[in-house]
């Protein structure tokens, strides 16, 4: 648990600064494999930490720890997900302007 825990926050962090544009260094491609995994660890992060948390609660409600890690599994599958592609409301605008995406004004590209 104490890993899942210390994995999520390190994971939530770095996948946080990688969605605010202030780091970048992990971006080498435009398209592809690896093109959003700096978005991924943020998902990642999200999927350790709530499932350590349901892990905690197990003993005194067996209902949240279901609810807790049926979430965990969403969210892993989101950043399975972001590691190859993410859907085009998930990605910060700073990173779809680097990429040249057309921007959407009023649902019109």
């Amino acid at each position: 648990m104490t890993a899942g825990l210390l994995l999520g926050v390190v994971f939530l962090v770095l996948g946080a600064v990688a969605y605010s544009g202030r780091w970048k260094g992990w971006m080498r491609v435009r398209r592809g494999f690896g093109s959003t995994i700096g978005f991924a660890w943020l998902w990642l992060g999200a999927a350790f930490l709530t499932a350590a948390v349901g892990l905690l609660v197990n003993p005194y409600s067996p209902a949240a720890f279901a609810v807790l890690i049926g979430l965990a599994a969403i969210l892993l599958l989101v950043a399975i997900m972001g590691a190859f592609w993410l859907p085009r409301f998930l990605l910060p605008r700073w990173y779809r302007a680097w990429r040249g995406e057309a921007s959407t004004k009023g649902g019109q590209a």
